[in-house]
């Protein structure tokens, strides 16, 4: 008999629903490409207005957008496995930058690379739309009482 899918598997759309309006989420206009146990895809759009950095070679994606991006795809898969009642925290994140960044669709690729009663490991891989890989990053997420 296979395992019956974790909470926040199957929480995650809804919460995304609820949160697509408002703060970060709504800010780097965050969608939910794809979710499984344990690895997800984020959409972010990240526009000139927005998230636009000038440099001396033209526009480019700020880095801190990027990372929030990577942020959210870090805590939302770690979330992934979580237990009814647990919410998800970033206790610590790197982000490694490779190149800029252009202005435009921007896919976080998350996985949880291993899970404790109290913290995952994730890691996310940062791609502009053409499949450029823009930014690593890895974070250490606790899961806390909701």
């Amino acid at each position: 008999m296979p395992e019956p899918e974790p909470y926040g598997t199957r929480a995650l759309p809804e919460l995304y629903k609820e949160w697509a309006s408002t703060g970060m989420v709504a800010n780097i206009g965050t969608r939910l490409v794809e979710i499984k146990v344990g690895s997800l895809v984020l959409e972010g759009n990240m526009s000139e207005e927005a998230h636009g950095f000038p440099t001396s070679r033209g526009l480019i994606v700020h880095g801190g957008a990027i990372a929030t991006l990577a942020d959210e795809a870090l805590a939302s898969v770690a979330f992934t496995l979580a237990e009814e009642g647990e919410a998800t925290a970033t206790a610590d994140l790197k982000v490694d930058y490779y190149r800029p960044c252009k202005p435009g669709r921007l896919l976080a690729r998350a996985t949880v690379r291993h899970r404790t009663k109290r913290l995952a490991f994730c890691e996310a891989h940062v791609e502009q739309e053409d499949g450029v890989l823009v930014a690593e990053a890895r974070a250490l997420i606790a899961y806390v009482k909701a």
